[in-house]
């Protein structure tokens, strides 16, 4: 245990699903990445790949850097253990004013592990609170069984498949405000939206995903993660490529590879999979 968590902490996490506010760097650090963030993203269709997403981290080694915060693997380390894999990674960034949502869900529905040891850093690079539309919590959702969804493929949606849970009840909900330079952990079952930005400011979130390594994954597309700290005795996951400078060409080429799978019109949901069982 590294005690970045304390044991209040550890027992809100089991409870309610989610840990936060957790400081993992400086206010100047978290300006600093995003500066280089807006950089990389202005010049996305030129010599940056006009995707990004689903593992971004592998394309560029300061996202690589950010994802592997000594902080936040502290944190990682205190819920799961001492060996960690970083699994996908994804870019939430929303433009002031800007109409897009996230409809609620559990991102257990979409990707499969077995067991569900599966937690989410999303870590703030601006603000992030209601007004520029936060992350919002359904606490204690993770405890019980995954929730029917449906897909609705609205363009404003910023989920791939628009998708969302079945009337669901969100009178409960917490909204998750942070600073830059803080994140929040939740587990991957618990129950999340976000709302559109109604501010003059912009909204930028990075997602890590993390898991111990006797996790198995259930979906072919997704069984390749980096080890990024301590050992994997399981081999369970196909390793991934590091990435040692920005667009690595071999990393590149791993990346859109990785990506034609992952967007395959054949791949299915991972509650179409078990259902199909």
């Amino acid at each position: 245990m590294s005690g970045k968590l304390s044991q209040s902490d550890l027992e809100r996490a089991r409870r309610d699903g989610s840990v936060f506010p957790l400081r993992i760097m400086t206010a100047d650090q978290a300006e600093s990445y995003r500066r280089v963030y807006e950089e990389t993203e202005a010049r996305q269709g030129r010599d940056v790949p006009e995707k990004l997403s689903v593992k971004p981290h592998l394309l560029f080694r300061w996202l690589f850097e950010l994802g592997t915060t000594p902080a936040l693997l502290d944190a990682i380390e205190d819920l799961i253990g001492p060996d960690i894999l970083m699994t996908t990674s994804a870019i939430w960034a929303k433009h002031a004013r800007d109409p897009r949502f996230v409809t609620w869900h559990q991102d257990s529905a979409y990707f499969g592990y077995d067991p569900l040891e599966v937690w989410g850093a999303w870590i703030a690079l601006t603000d992030s609170h209601v007004d520029n539309g936060c992350l919002r919590y359904l606490p204690g959702s993770h405890t019980r069984p995954e929730l029917p969804h449906e897909e609705t493929w609205d363009a404003e949606n910023m989920l791939s498949r628009g998708q969302r849970i079945i009337g669901i009840d969100d009178s409960n909900a917490v909204n998750v405000e942070l600073e830059p330079g803080e994140c929040t952990i939740h587990h991957f079952r618990l129950a999340h939206s976000s709302e559109p930005n109604r501010s003059d400011r912009r909204r930028i979130g990075i997602l890590f995903v993390f898991c111990p390594p006797h996790v198995r994954p259930t979906l072919a597309n997704m069984d390749t993660a980096l080890l990024v700290r301590g050992e994997d005795r399981h081999g369970h996951w196909k390793p991934e490529p590091r990435p040692e400078r920005d667009l690595d060409p071999e990393c590149l080429d791993y990346y859109n590879a990785f990506l034609a799978r992952y967007t395959d019109p054949e791949t299915r949901s991972e509650a179409e999979r078990q259902h199909a069982v």
